[in-house]
């Protein structure tokens, strides 16, 4: 655990300092704070809610007996592909242009170009691969969730009571963590220069087959999503939401989020390098970072 919490913190520290590449998160915050205030004044959204019971039951109203026919309705809809697509392309924006270049970085490949150097690096047949490993990830959590709605919907149609949202939200929640840890490593396993389909889909489902990946992944994510949900989220929304002048929100949101938002990528980069060293694959990829302490 000594080593881990070394692993995780001092030196992930260190290295957000010598490599300063997460500049992408400014960008996301002001596509954000342009879509807040075109919600704020299009829509003229307050933060008038009316009483927790009153709404937790309107949710699970919607979410039994509504939301059914609309995902049919999003599942028959082409345009759903589309933005399946554009979310992708997104995820390897956030992803695995960093991991690319985290695996230079960590393999002493990186030059003065670094962030540059590491997209142009990227393989079609990476994004390809990395593809399958979300759509299938996405296919374990989908069916999760269908039993998880299945549970809350038979609970709703018992009593009609709010207790089957929290039902729903209960099952639901225990395997995000799981989720995001599948998104993350998809993207470092398949950067990784070696090892064809068939060896890096061993290695990503090693996360759902072995009890010492699955049980440290799930908890180190489960922290993840708690500092990320707080730092990078719920506070930097806050200041775009309530601030007047425009460049100072954005400095002070981009404040907030971009130190934790960046530390929990190359923390989340340590933990991959922690839990998979057993793994040839990745041993003999990063041989250089191992044998440095």
């Amino acid at each position: 655990m000594k080593k881990l919490l070394h692993i995780l913190f001092k030196q992930s520290l260190k290295d957000l300092f010598k490599y300063k590449s997460f500049f992408l998160l400014i960008f996301v915050l002001i596509l954000a704070d342009r879509l807040l205030k075109y919600l704020s004044q299009s829509k003229q959204l307050t933060f008038s809610l009316p009483k927790f019971e009153t709404l937790s039951i309107q949710a699970a109203a919607y979410l039994f007996d509504e939301f059914p026919g609309v995902l049919m309705d999003w599942v028959t809809d082409y345009r759903t592909l589309l933005v399946m697509v554009a979310l992708f392309l997104f995820k390897q924006l956030i992803s695995m242009w960093p991991s690319s270049d985290m695996r230079r970085m960590h393999r002493k490949e990186r030059g003065t170009f670094g962030l540059a150097a590491s997209l142009l690096v990227i393989q079609g047949k990476q994004v390809v691969w990395d593809a399958l490993a979300v759509g299938t990830m996405v296919l374990l959590t989908g069916l999760w969730m269908l039993g998880a709605f299945l549970c809350g919907w038979y609970a709703w149609n018992l009593h009609q009571a709010v207790y089957s949202l929290f039902l729903f939200a209960g099952i639901t929640s225990l395997v995000l963590p799981v989720t995001l840890a599948g998104f993350s490593f998809s993207s470092k396993l398949a950067v990784i220069s070696k090892g064809n389909f068939k060896e890096k889909l061993g290695l990503f489902f090693q996360l759902l087959r072995n009890s010492r990946v699955f049980l440290g992944a799930w908890l180190f994510f489960t922290f993840r999503i708690v500092v990320e949900t707080v730092f990078v989220v719920i506070l930097p929304v806050f200041v775009l939401w309530t601030m007047d002048n425009a460049v100072l929100r954005i400095a002070i949101a981009g404040a907030i989020a971009t130190p934790f938002y960046s530390f929990l990528k190359m923390a989340s980069f340590k933990f991959f390098l922690y839990i998979y060293k057993p793994y040839s694959l990745v041993e003999n990829e990063y041989s250089t970072y191992y044998q440095s302490f």
